[in-house]
């Protein structure tokens, strides 16, 4: 069955009278993002539980945590080739490489294994992060934007709340190995759809960047590095209990996959509640102050884990994990188009997807030794103090509107 995308009425009613190359890029963005839903609700939940079921010990769960962020500290070296390539076809081949890898997976029985599929599958979608940001800042209106890429979000958390729930109780009786490979072919589809946005020869032309304009970005740009230093602090805190989740989940509270599941769809629920709101506040207000009250929402997922007795309670921390996780991920690209010049979006995606790395590297790592040697209940502990301080940086930073240059 053919969908018709002149029949997306949400699209519709989101935009109001705006027509033209946004109201069809955004249904295709639409469309793109619900397709990724499914890939991402069948798996990114499973994936360090199912690391741990495999055998993984608590170092190699780190690194299956981490790998999203280690993949990252190469983001400068490839700012360059993203000045080149045209962006849409970037997203579309980066991710399509990426997700295709989970096609493997019913050949994987080895932790080791598992984990090579993984940090390959977040190498190849990092680098299309970089040309995601400049197809956003082109394809959509700056008064518009953040409720564009809301609503793009919620269809994503829709579809993401169904394979959750249908992924955890399938993967009760079948392996999820074959799960995540049927992901693949969502996911696939998601990245060639995308294909069909139109930048219509628009997109910004930049300088080329050496790393030396890295130092120089970031002295000139107090602005800028303040809004760094403030998520750094908090992403560190947020990282810090990647390991200790799944740990937890399946050493202490036996957790059931079902149940796993159940966490993913009511995380993904409250997406839904954030990306309808935040999107609308940051196209009023700045990204910054919105991050900051979303960052004292975060405070408490940690303190829900730190007190759960059995897997229900954590359910709790699906709301606020939702919340926070929503407004992070319209946030941060959000300011970044606020603070960075004309062509130098994959410039300052970079430098922010380095420090993404830097934090998402260390700190799972460095819970992953403090878990063997004091217990996995104390990290929830020291992550909320880390985020409950990038909370008062990210405030400090929302004290000045950001000016781009």
């Amino acid at each position: 069955m053919t969908i018709r995308q002149d029949r997306l009425s949400p699209v519709d009613r989101w935009l109001g009278p705006r027509h033209g190359p946004v109201r069809t890029n955004a249904r295709v963005d639409f469309l793109a993002g619900v397709l990724f839903g499914i890939f991402g609700g069948l798996t990114m939940p499973f994936i360090p539980v199912m690391a741990r079921r495999l055998g993984a010990a608590p170092l190699e769960v780190s690194l299956v945590v981490a790998a999203q962020a280690i993949v990252m500290l190469l983001s400068l070296l490839w700012v360059n080739l993203a000045q080149r390539a045209h962006p849409v076809r970037l997203v579309v081949w980066m991710t399509a490489v990426g997700r295709a890898l989970f096609l493997v997976m019913p050949l994987v029985r080895t932790p080791g294994a598992f984990v090579a599929v993984v940090f390959l599958h977040h190498a190849f979608t990092s680098v299309a992060a970089l040309g995601y940001g400049q197809v956003m800042r082109v394809v959509y209106p700056d008064d518009a934007r953040g409720r564009i890429m809301g609503l793009v979000r919620v269809g994503m958390a829709a579809s993401w709340i169904v394979a959750s729930l249908v992924g955890g109780r399938v993967m009760q009786a079948l392996p999820f190995q074959t799960v995540f490979a049927v992901a693949a072919v969502f996911g696939l589809a998601g990245s060639l759809l995308f294909l069909r946005m139109r930048v219509d020869g628009s997109q910004e032309s930049g300088e080329r960047m050496a790393l030396l304009g890295t130092w120089r970005t970031l002295k000139e740009d107090r602005q800028f590095r303040q809004f760094l230093g403030a998520i750094f602090v908090f992403g560190f805190g947020a990282w810090l209990m990647g390991p200790a989740i799944p740990i937890m989940l399946v050493d202490e509270l036996h957790a059931t996959n079902f149940q796993v599941g159940l966490l993913g769809a009511v995380t993904s629920a409250f997406w839904i509640v954030a990306y309808f709101q935040v999107g609308r506040l940051i196209d009023q207000r700045t990204a910054p102050g919105v991050l900051a009250l979303t960052f004292l929402i975060g405070s408490l997922t940690p303190l829900i884990y730190l007190l759960a007795v059995n897997p229900w309670m954590v359910l709790l921390s699906g709301v606020t994990d939702g919340l926070t996780s929503a407004g992070v991920d319209l946030g941060w690209l959000a300011a970044l188009l606020q603070y960075a010049p004309q062509g130098r979006v994959p410039h300052y995606v970079a430098i922010f997807n380095t420090l993404v790395g830097v934090r998402g590297t260390a700190a799972p790592l460095l819970s992953g030794v403090l878990i063997s040697s004091i217990g996995v209940r104390p990290i929830f502990g020291i992550a909320a103090v880390c985020i409950l301080m990038g909370a008062w940086l990210m405030w400090r930073a929302a004290a000045r509107r950001p000016q781009p240059g």
